[in-house]
């Protein structure tokens, strides 16, 4: 549905009222009916689809009919968020000199989710519509990158920078922590594990990628000291970190790595050849790092 504010004057009365879903969109003349309209025009860019409506007419006056209806709508606005609309409506319409035009205007069903200052409930479902698209990426018991968007958001890397290296890590003799503690306990050292590598590995790219498998993901050169230096921080820190939880025995951590484009041009062939080091460093006993013969 076109905005034509432009016409105002052709299909309003100049006695127009307007009583609209939120406390602001009172107007009780066409002047103040206009000031709401450019505004409304400079806040909002969107346009309107209506999908099914209806609505019914009755004789009230010589010049004056009533009209009440329903609209159902969608509207497409340029940030790329659809909002379904549905509302019902009164009219108020006064035959004038061989034309009709608009006298009065009532919403009669609020949106609670609209807030005082806007004209739709934007706010809502912008906030609902990040919630939806957060949960697609993200892992919902860590918060970490789940294995579709971790796997997207490693290739742009790759497409972005000509180099970067990636770890692997796994907990050591995960399932008899399962087993021994149980699976809540499990779930807790899962979540602990990774704090520790958020607030070690900050500007990675960081995963779970599946059972207690996480992937870390370090865009640019990371040469040997660098890399040493981080592991070390992060044993350190999840070393305190099973402290302060209060664990009730030392919890290890192996990790493999492999280096882009050395080891393969995409996050899978890279991903693989990591996974090889990650067993390799498990076959030596865990609680190590180990990189690719070469490396």
């Amino acid at each position: 549905m076109e905005r034509r504010y432009d016409i105002l004057g052709d299909v309003v009365d100049p006695g127009i009222s307007v009583i609209g879903t939120g406390a602001h969109e009172i107007s009780r003349n066409l002047q103040e009916f206009s000031v709401s309209m450019e505004r409304e025009s400079a806040e909002w860019n969107g346009v309107f689809t209506i999908k099914d409506h209806w609505y019914q007419t009755a004789c009230v006056a010589d010049d004056i009919y009533l009209v009440m209806g329903e609209l159902m709508a969608k509207e497409d606005s340029a940030d790329g968020i659809l909002y379904d609309v549905r509302f019902r409506f009164t009219l108020l319409l006064r035959r004038c000199e061989g034309s009709w035009k608009v006298l009065h205007v009532h919403q009669s069903v609020p949106d609670p989710n609209q807030a005082q200052d806007e004209f739709f409930p934007h706010r809502m479902v912008e906030q609902n519509s990040q919630q939806v698209i957060y949960n697609l990426r993200h892992d919902t018991m860590t918060g970490l990158l789940n294995r579709l968007y971790l796997t997207e958001t490693i290739n742009r890397y790759m497409a972005d920078q000509p180099a970067g290296l990636l770890l692997t890590l796994d907990v050591d003799k995960f399932k008899s922590l399962n087993d021994n503690y149980g699976h809540p306990f499990g779930d807790k050292v899962l979540i602990a594990l990774a704090q520790s590598l958020k607030s070690c590995f900050p500007t990675a790219a960081l995963g779970r990628i599946g059972g207690d498998e996480f992937v870390v993901y370090l865009p640019g050169e990371v040469n040997h000291h660098a890399l040493a230096a981080a592991v070390c921080a992060f044993q350190q820190d999840w070393q305190e970190s099973q402290r302060a939880a209060c664990f009730p025995q030392p919890i290890t951590v192996s990790m493999g790595a492999a280096r882009f484009p050395q080891h393969g041009s995409t996050y899978r062939a890279v991903w693989e050849k990591a996974d090889e080091a990650l067993y390799q460093a498990k076959s030596r006993g865990g609680d190590q790092l180990c990189l690719l013969p070469g490396e």
